[in-house]
């Protein structure tokens, strides 16, 4: 029977520090329940087939890569193309990586829409970088860029503080399941953001004085205590943000009604949004035309 090989990744959200992230300032990030399942079984042919499949379980990308190569047998659309890529690089770092004599056939099964943005990319970045015995973060970074949280949000099964300290990860598990935890609330938005293209379009840097208010923001927030005190970190959060990209909080443009406090979540515009309020906000939300929204407790590791 042929060896099978499993690999779990969670999926991610930033809470704190969007953007600034990126130039070191302190950010609160939480791995999601919601993550990508990669299984690896050998086979006869000497090639990869890979097979990658939703989360309603159909199959949206399927072909063969020669292991000489890695060219695609079938497609040589973005997908097939940036997975050649993976696997080159993947080589070079790895030059034992799949042997000529040697194919598999690759499985990966997602939890969640991959329009969703929590991380279809970087699970599947981490889940290749396990079975290929080679540094996540350098592959990530090699491939996508970023800061490199993500990879560190499907690496641990618990709410994490990130920091790149001179350009270098440094993750630390942390403890955040606030009392009022039933208050918070996750609201995807229906508008998929590619983070490197909000972050070239809107981003230009960040000075000390938003990195140290970033860094104190995200400690006060993992002590808040009351609901109060959280959603005017929020605000605060929110102003600090929108002052360095120059765009309006997604509260003043779309959620002004809302008895409670929204914030951004990740590149601004997109994805999801953390609301903080009543515990019948689902109502609120789905009336508004946004009707994917988790409690903390469904989606947040913790």
């Amino acid at each position: 029977m042929a060896k099978k090989l499993s690999f779990f990744s969670a999926g991610k959200l930033l809470i704190t520090s969007e953007y600034g992230v990126i130039d070191g300032a302190l950010a609160l990030a939480l791995p999601t329940k919601l993550g990508q399942t990669m299984t690896v079984v050998q086979h006869d042919k000497a090639e990869i087939h890979w097979i990658a499949k939703d989360a309603d379980g159909q199959i949206w990308f399927e072909d063969q890569f020669k292991i000489t190569d890695f060219s695609p047998k079938n497609s040589m659309g973005e997908t097939a193309l940036r997975l050649q890529q993976l696997f080159l690089l993947i080589r070079k770092m790895n030059p034992q990586f799949m042997s000529p004599e040697k194919g598999v056939v690759v499985e990966t099964q997602l939890d969640f829409n991959r329009d969703w943005g929590l991380g279809s990319s970087s699970t599947l970045i981490n889940n290749v970088a396990q079975w290929a015995g080679v540094n996540a973060y350098q592959l990530q970074s090699k491939i996508f860029g970023g800061s490199g949280y993500d990879i560190a949000c499907a690496q641990k099964r618990s709410p994490i503080t990130y920091q790149l300290v001179a350009h270098k990860p440094l993750v630390n598990e942390v403890v955040f399941k606030p009392g009022f935890h039933q208050s918070l609330h996750f609201i995807y938005i229906n508008k998929k953001q590619n983070s490197r293209t909000a972050i070239n379009e809107h981003y230009r840097g960040i000075t000390d004085e938003k990195r140290n208010s970033l860094d104190a923001i995200t400690k006060m927030l993992l002590e808040a205590k009351r609901v109060s005190d959280f959603q005017k970190l929020m605000i605060v959060h929110e102003s600090v943000i929108s002052q360095m990209i120059g765009i309006p909080p997604i509260q003043e443009t779309l959620f002004s009604d809302y008895k409670g406090v929204v914030k951004s979540l990740g590149a601004w515009g997109g994805d999801f949004v953390l609301a903080c309020g009543p515990e019948n906000s689902q109502e609120y939300f789905t009336q508004k035309g946004f009707p994917v929204v988790f409690s903390f407790a469904d989606l947040i590791l913790s």
